[in-house]
């Protein structure tokens, strides 16, 4: 049913569901993931251990802290016995980039982590995975 499933990591628990759920289902349907993360100062802020920002991080930081969240993710996947194809990082906006990557990979699933961002929050910035499974050309799994 899945041959290619495109998994958007940003570090996050729901994030880190995701890969867990994409882990099992590519198990089961014989199915390659793809991991994609696009580094940003709010994830890059978490990866580098810091829970209120009193300073910008550097380009350099943000790319560090990246490489740190993917690196997790890859572990991840390892670790639930299904290694990742492959791990894309991305230095468009996220939804840009996971769905860039579905047509690059003609995966036919993408399972997203869905952070939550609140009503207002959403309404005014919109949501990763809600433009994601707005402008997908597959299956959406959003996995809170």
């Amino acid at each position: 049913m899945f041959k290619n499933i495109v998994v958007a990591v940003d570090g996050s628990d729901p994030s880190n569901r995701a890969i867990s759920i994409a882990c099992d289902l590519a198990k089961n349907y014989h199915s390659d993931i793809h991991l994609v993360h696009t580094p940003e100062l709010d994830t890059a802020v978490g990866a580098l251990g810091v829970s209120a920002v009193s300073f910008e991080p550097t380009d350099k930081q943000i790319e560090e802290a990246g490489k740190r969240v993917m690196d997790n993710a890859q572990k991840q996947a390892d670790i639930a016995g299904h290694p990742a194809k492959s791990a894309i990082m991305g230095n468009g906006t996220p939804a840009q980039e996971v769905l860039s990557a579905t047509k690059k990979k003609n995966a036919d699933l993408i399972v997203t982590g869905r952070r939550g961002l609140g009503n207002i929050a959403a309404l005014v910035l919109g949501s990763t995975s809600q433009k994601i499974a707005h402008d997908a050309p597959c299956a959406v799994l959003t996995v809170k």
